[in-house]
Formats: C-alpha cells, sequence, structure tokens
C-alpha cells in the first residue's frame, strides 16, 4: 500500500492554531491574523453566530463604521449588544488566505479583552464565528493544531 501523501488542496490554505488552557478547565482556541500588516489574535468560537472585531482597537481607526438600524432582531454573544456597527475591512488574512470583509461587525470587546489579558497575558482582535467557518468551510484539527481554510 502506498503512504497518503500530505497535498495541499488547491485554494486551501492552512494555519497553525493555539490551544490555551483557562483557569478551571477550560480550553480557548486562537488563531493569528493580519489586519493592516499588523498580526493580532482572534478567539476562534464555533458556538458564536456572527465573526465580530474588537471596535475599540486602535487598528480600526481609519475604519468608517455604520450603526446597524434596529431591525426588531438582537444581535448577541449571550447577551443583548447595543452598540453594534458594520464596516469594511481590506485584506484581512489568516496565514496566507486573504479576504476582504465586506460588512465586518464592530463591537467593543474590552471585557473580554479585560479577562483574556488577566488570565492569558494577551488580547483578541476580534472572535472568529461559525459565519466565517461555515463560509470557508473550516478544518479545525486538533490533533495537528492547525485551521483549513478553503475559497
Amino acid at each position: 500500500m502506498k503512504a497518503q501523501q500530505n497535498r495541499q488542496i488547491p485554494n486551501s490554505y492552512t494555519s497553525r492554531i493555539t490551544i490555551k488552557s483557562l483557569e478551571g478547565g477550560g480550553k480557548h482556541l486562537f488563531v493569528k491574523s493580519t489586519i493592516a500588516g499588523k498580526k493580532h489574535f482572534m478567539l476562534i468560537d464555533t458556538g458564536c453566530s456572527n465573526t465580530v472585531f474588537d471596535s475599540s482597537a486602535e487598528i480600526f481607526s481609519g475604519i468608517r463604521l455604520h450603526e446597524i438600524k434596529d431591525n426588531g432582531k438582537n444581535f448577541s454573544l449571550n447577551a443583548a449588544i447595543d452598540d453594534v456597527k458594520v464596516g469594511k475591512i481590506k485584506d484581512f488574512a489568516i496565514g496566507k488566505f486573504t479576504v476582504n470583509i465586506t460588512r465586518g461587525v464592530f463591537i467593543s470587546l474590552d471585557q473580554i479583552n479585560s479577562l483574556y489579558e488577566s488570565m492569558l497575558g494577551q488580547r483578541i482582535i476580534g472572535i472568529l464565528g461559525s459565519d466565517f467557518l461555515k463560509k470557508y468551510k473550516a478544518v479545525i484539527d486538533f490533533g495537528t493544531g492547525n485551521l483549513t481554510l478553503k475559497k
């Protein structure tokens, strides 16, 4: 039997993930992203419906943000969030996987970042949610510590 070769699938991109243990036994997944040429950590959260970015991060200060009109639907991360905005992010990258985010969702991640700074010593720029993971056919491989995305 021939050994299987590890072949790169066309339009498929693989990046390393970081798995951090939190006090109390929880494990959180992070991936490095690049925005405006600078690397930042993002939390990977398959239970989060929408990918969100930190509206208070300095890197986004030049992005024109627009408020979402109240359409009767609640946007939430386990709670209602009042100040939700949308904007465009050009050249968002995870490793060599690059996309333009045409309708990025922005909220304040100050409370979440306070927790991560105290527990892990780092901040996150956003949360990679199931919308992004589904759209780009994400595969999270805990054995190899990789995230694979496909266009």
